[in-house]
């Protein structure tokens, strides 16, 4: 009867096999990290997303200007290059615009109505108190 010989070491798979495919892909997971936060410091976001402006500067116009661009009046891109020049010129000799006060207000809101105080006594006092004043829905319990 031929014995088996006894497994040795080198039959066995080597640990490197383990070892080296985890570290190279740990490392490359820190490299990417590393690298995309490099990016974003360097290059900042972008374009952005649609529709969102970015690289826009702000431009002071004339009180007439902004208080129909409040209103949603269509106003020209020559009259707010018209406005802008006519503030800087105005920054420059040191006047300051005159406000435009508005008479009407775009959302007038109105006062609200005073509450009026319950009577002392309630009308139903054979209810219970659940009943005549009701709470709101509470949260249900996390089990």
């Amino acid at each position: 009867m031929a014995s088996k010989p006894l497994s040795t070491v080198d039959d066995y798979p080597s640990l490197l096999w383990i070892a080296i495919p985890s570290v190279v892909l740990v490392s490359a997971y820190f490299a990417n990290k590393w690298y995309k936060a490099y990016q974003l410091k360097v290059h900042g976001i972008g374009r952005g997303a649609a529709g969102f402006q970015t690289g826009v500067r702000q431009v002071r116009v004339t009180p007439e200007i902004a208080a129909r661009i409040r209103r949603g009046e269509e106003v020209s891109p020559d009259e707010i290059a018209a406005a802008a020049a006519k503030m800087e010129e105005m920054e420059r000799t040191g006047k300051t615009p005159a406000p435009i006060v508005e008479d009407e207000k775009p959302f007038p809101r109105e006062a609200a109505a005073p509450k009026t105080q319950e009577s002392a006594e309630p009308t139903n006092e054979w209810l219970p108190e659940t009943v005549t004043n009701p709470t709101k829905r509470k949260k249900g319990k996390r089990r």
